[in-house]
C-alpha cells in the first residue's frame, strides 16, 4: 500500500513540476503574472476562506499551522485539477477563452501529540495573454500582438506546532518554506498591416526565477462546550526579495509566423533580476456548530454547521521589479479580499457509522461568496472580482479510510463600474482528491501479535 502510494505520489509531483500553469487573462502581464483564480476544490467552494479550514481529513497548505490537525498516524496525498472558462467584453468586442491546470500535489502528516509537517509543489503565479493595439503611422497603421505566456512554481516544505494544547484551547503555530522557480515570458510582435503583413519586428522579454519564498501561519481554537467552538486564524507573509535573470532579445522577422525566420538585432543575454514581493497578511473566523439531526430508533445522527470567514489585505505599493538599476513602476494599489462560506455536514462520524446511512448523508455540503479588489484599474477605476461558490465533499468509505472526492463550482465577475471597458464573466470547475490510507494501515501505530 505504501509503495503504491509513494508511487503516485512522485508521478504526480512530477507532473506538475513540468505543467505548464496557464492563464487566459490580459491581467496576467502585469508583475509575475495572476496569482488568483486557479482554487483548491475544498476551499475554494467555501468562498475561497482559505486560512480557516482545519479538518482531519484535509491538507491545508494555505495555513501551515494546519498540519497537526490531520490524523494521528494518517499521512495524506492530496492533488487536484482546475479549470477557468472566461468570457471577455470590451465595448462590442467578444472573446471566449479557457485554461486547465493541475493546481497542486502535497503530502502531510501529523506525528507525535504536538506536530505536523507537509511537502509539496503549488503554483505560484502564471502569464497567458494574447491581445492587440493598433497605431497610425502616416497612411499605413502599425499592429502590435502581446502574448504571454510561463509560469512559476513553489516547491514547499511547511511544519506546525502546538504552544498550548488543552482540553478546551489549542495554540498552534507553523510556517511554509518554499523554492520558487522557473519562468515567465512577454513577447511583442509589430508589423505593418498595409504594405507587407508578413514581416515585421520582434521583442521578447523573459524572466527566470529562482527565489526563496517563505510564510508563516497561527490559529487558536476554543471549546466553548460540546457543541459549539471557534477558532481565529491569521497568515502573513513578509515582503520579500526574489532574485533572477531577465534576457531581453529584439528580432527583425521576415517571417512573423515562423520563429526560424528570426534575425537577431539586439541581445542583453541574461542579467540579474529582482523582485520585491508585495507584503500580505490575512485573518479569518471560524465557528462550528454541532447537533443531533435525526433519531431513527436506536440510532442518532450527529451533524454539523461550520461558517468561515476571512479578511486579506496586500499591500502592492511595495512590489517593485528591477532589472539592471532600472525600475518598473507598475502604479499598483493596496488591495483588499473579503471571503465568507458555510460548510453543512449531516453525518460527522463517517467511519464510526460507516455501515449506516448513505452517500448523501456523508456528504459535505459547501457555499461561498467573495469580493476581491484587484492592484490595478482601468481609466482610474477599481477593477473588482466577485463571485458565489458551491462545492461537495464526497467520502470514499473503502475500508473506513479518510479518502475523499471534493468538488467546487464558482460563477464570478471581473470589471469596473464602466460597462464599455474590459470585463470577464468566468465559470470555474474545480476537482480534488485525497487519498489516505485504511485505518487498518495507519503509520506509526504499535500493533500486538496474538
Amino acid at each position: 500500500m505504501l509503495n503504491r502510494i509513494l508511487s503516485i505520489f512522485f508521478i504526480g509531483f512530477s507532473l506538475l513540476a513540468t505543467a505548464q500553469v496557464t492563464s487566459t487573462s490580459p491581467y496576467s502581464y502585469y508583475g509575475l503574472g495572476e496569482m488568483e483564480g486557479m482554487e483548491n476544490a475544498t476551499l475554494g467552494a467555501l468562498g475561497n476562506s482559505k486560512i480557516t479550514y482545519f479538518d482531519s481529513t484535509v491538507l491545508n497548505y494555505n495555513n501551515p499551522a494546519s498540519y497537526n490537525t490531520l490524523g494521528k498516524g494518517q499521512p495524506i496525498f492530496s492533488t487536484g485539477l482546475s479549470s477557468r472558462m472566461s468570457h471577455y467584453q470590451q465595448a462590442e468586442i467578444k472573446n471566449f477563452d479557457k485554461s486547465v491546470t493541475l493546481n497542486h500535489f502535497a503530502f502531510g502528516l501529523s506525528f507525535g501529540k504536538h506536530f505536523g509537517v507537509a511537502i509539496g509543489l503549488k503554483p505560484y503565479s502564471r502569464r497567458g495573454y494574447n491581445f492587440y493595439e493598433l497605431e497610425g503611422v502616416g497612411t499605413d497603421t502599425l499592429k502590435h500582438i502581446y502574448t504571454g505566456s510561463g509560469s512559476t512554481t513553489e516547491a514547499f516544505f511547511g511544519f506546525s506546532s502546538d504552544i498550548i494544547h488543552l482540553k478546551k484551547v489549542r495554540l498552534a503555530i507553523g510556517s511554509n518554506i518554499g523554492y520558487v522557480f522557473s519562468n515567465v515570458t512577454n513577447t511583442r510582435t509589430s508589423n505593418l498591416i498595409g504594405s507587407d503583413s508578413n514581416s515585421g519586428g520582434v521583442y521578447i522579454t523573459k524572466n527566470e526565477l529562482k527565489a526563496i519564498h517563505y510564510q508563516f501561519g497561527m490559529y487558536y481554537n476554543q471549546k466553548l462546550n460540546e457543541q459549539n467552538e471557534f477558532s481565529f486564524s491569521a497568515v502573513y507573509e513578509p515582503s520579500q526579495d526574489f532574485f533572477g535573470y531577465q534576457s531581453n532579445t529584439m528580432y527583425y522577422a521576415p517571417l512573423i509566423s515562423n520563429p526560424l525566420s528570426f534575425v537577431t538585432l539586439t541581445a542583453t543575454g541574461l542579467v540579474p533580476n529582482h523582485f520585491k514581493v508585495a507584503p500580505t497578511t490575512t485573518f479569518g473566523l471560524n465557528y462550528r456548530f454541532q447537533f443531533t439531526d435525526i433519531k431513527k430508533g436506536n440510532q442518532s445522527r450527529k451533524s454539523e454547521i461550520s461558517v468561515h470567514a476571512s479578511f486579506n489585505i496586500t499591500d502592492w505599493t511595495k512590489f517593485k521589479s528591477i532589472s539592471e538599476g532600472i525600475e518598473t513602476d507598475f502604479h499598483f494599489q493596496a488591495t483588499t479580499k473579503t471571503t465568507i462560506g458555510l460548510q453543512y455536514s449531516p453525518e460527522i462520524y463517517n467511519n464510526e457509522k460507516a455501515a449506516h446511512g448513505n452517500i448523501i448523508e456523508k456528504t459535505k455540503y459547501r457555499f461561498g461568496a467573495y469580493t476581491y479588489n484587484l492592484p490595478f484599474t482601468q481609466n482610474n477605476l477599481k477593477i473588482v472580482d466577485k463571485g458565489l461558490t458551491i462545492g461537495l465533499g464526497i467520502p470514499i468509505l473503502t475500508q473506513r479510510s479518510q479518502s475523499s472526492v471534493n468538488l467546487g463550482f464558482a460563477y464570478g465577475n471581473r470589471g469596473t463600474s464602466d460597462n464599455t471597458l474590459l470585463s470577464e464573466k468566468y465559470y470555474s470547475i474545480n476537482i480534488g482528491l485525497t487519498f489516505a490510507p485504511s485505518i487498518f494501515e495507519r503509520w506509526f501505530v504499535k500493533r500486538k501479535l496474538d
